[in-house]
């Protein structure tokens, strides 16, 4: 069974999920890939003296029954089930996760039983042989690198003091996922496209935390937004030192604060949502809370189980009596979190990027630097979710993000190409086509998307190769 250590030790040779094992050839083979198991990138602070948080791969071996939520309704979810529902997923997860928030530098996987995705432990090698510090796992969280979020997103009362920070996340499976996983990449040289699905009752949390100090976000009408939130540590390079200096080689990481702000959860559950078989759901620090602890301090931003695609031909997304039928979202949010939701008011979190600025569309309709401009939601984002990465994670013709702060081309909202990515696809329609010879769709996980690329490019096997993107 693999397992992992502190330090880099390779996972090549104690790989046996399901008896698999590998003879010396294909060890020999595997050797010249990346490790898809590995802990991390490998770069290690010399100063730090505290716990590493270690990579899960020990998938369960037998199929894990499903636990649901008390709340859970007995048909489809609706506006008026859908916080009760909320409420008790979050209550369901409380045993398992509230240690990640509350006291993060102390919380394991293993001992709470959550897993990792493959193939996205290990750095990227630059030029000059060493491992770029801004990509895989870091060490000291096992997070990743999110994108250079820009201060101008969020109101101008509750707007960060730089002009631009960081957001880092960390995504865990629970053990009915984990065990998909485990058929998923039972070679993990050959992924089996066909398990590419997850069974009812899977669950993916991503926890997510800026590289801000408290006195950095204030508001103007209340406390600061990360007041009293939970701190953790990881080794990246600093947001100032990366866009100062463009050469990666030069890039130096440093052990950084980061301040909890959001958890996304999502749950496969074709009862609740049985057009998509997904309910996502956000939640977000709130420190105008006087709860206990910051796990009951994070309160929840909604829930989404569809797209509303009827009303995704209309410009604004709701049209001239629109009401959204697919989304709940809690009333008296703090302003950073409800100027931040997607297009049309459909759930995003503060941190997942609903709006951009510097947009062009395809007809030449221009969004200037400080104008938002609402692009996506939970659900089309995740709609993305298929191999090849042949699609980005916004309605846009272009494949690839632009640099940072750089213009973002996208389709012109209410428009045919645009609608594709507020449809409601069931989670083996791939966007890009379903049925489509060589388009696998991935159940709406990006996560599965992006190691199933690296895989690919990994062993020569896909042409596809996925370039760097930012996660949010």
């Amino acid at each position: 069974m693999p397992c992992t250590k502190t330090r880099s030790v390779s996972s090549l040779q104690r790989f046996a999920w399901g008896g698999l094992v590998f003879c010396a050839v294909q060890l020999n083979a595997w050797a010249q890939v990346p490790d898809p198991f590995a802990g991390n990138n490998t770069l290690y602070p010399p100063e730090w003296s505290q716990p590493f948080r270690t990579s899960h791969y020990d998938y369960p071996l037998q199929p894990v029954a499903a636990k649901w939520p008390a709340a859970r309704p007995a048909g489809p979810l609706s506006k008026e089930s859908a916080p009760a529902y909320v409420a008790a997923v979050k209550k369901m997860l409380e045993k398992d996760l509230k240690g990640l928030l509350n006291d993060p530098l102390h919380w394991s996987p293993q001992q709470a039983g959550w897993y990792d995705m493959p193939w996205g432990g290990q750095g990227a090698t630059m030029s000059n042989g060493k491992i770029d510090p801004s990509t895989g796992r870091e060490a000291l969280l096992g997070s990743y690198t999110g994108q250079i979020l820009q201060s101008i997103s969020y109101p101008e009362n509750q707007r960060p003091t730089v002009a631009s920070f960081q957001n880092h996340a960390v995504v865990y499976y629970n053990d009915v996922a984990a065990h998909q996983l485990g058929k998923i990449w039972k070679n993990p040289l050959r992924p089996d496209l066909s398990a590419a699905q997850f069974p009812e009752g899977s669950i993916v949390v991503k926890v997510e935390g800026v590289t801000l100090l408290e006195d950095q976000w204030p508001s103007k009408n209340g406390p600061p937004v990360l007041k009293g939130s939970s701190v953790s540590h990881l080794y990246r390079p600093s947001v100032a030192s990366m866009e100062k200096e463009p050469d990666p080689t030069k890039r130096v990481p440093v052990i950084t604060p980061m301040r909890f702000l959001q958890m996304a959860v999502r749950i496969k559950d074709s009862r609740a949502s049985p057009k998509t078989g997904w309910v996502f759901m956000a939640f977000a620090y709130d420190s105008r809370s006087n709860a206990a602890t910051v796990w009951d301090r994070a309160l929840p931003v909604g829930a989404m189980w569809g797209n509303d695609p009827e009303l995704a031909k209309f410009p604004d997304g709701l049209g001239p009596n629109g009401v959204l039928q697919e989304t709940w979202v809690s009333k008296d949010l703090p302003d950073f979190i409800s100027y931040g939701l997607g297009w049309g008011g459909r759930l995003a979190g503060p941190l997942d990027v609903g709006i951009r600025h510097n947009v062009v569309t395809v007809s030449g309709r221009r969004s200037a630097l400080g104008q938002p401009f609402p692009a996506t939601s939970c659900v089309s984002c995740h709609s993305a979710g298929q191999y090849p990465f042949v699609a980005n994670l916004y309605p846009s013709p272009n494949k690839v993000f632009p640099e940072d702060g750089g213009q973002f081309m996208l389709f012109d909202p209410g428009s045919k190409q645009w609608a594709q990515w507020f449809r409601n696809l069931a989670g083996n329609q791939a966007l890009s086509g379903h049925g489509r010879d060589g388009i696998v769709a991935t159940d709406y996980d990006m996560m599965l998307t992006f190691a199933l690329m690296t895989a690919g490019g990994s062993t020569g096997a896909d042409v596809f190769v996925r370039p760097r993107l930012p996660g949010h």
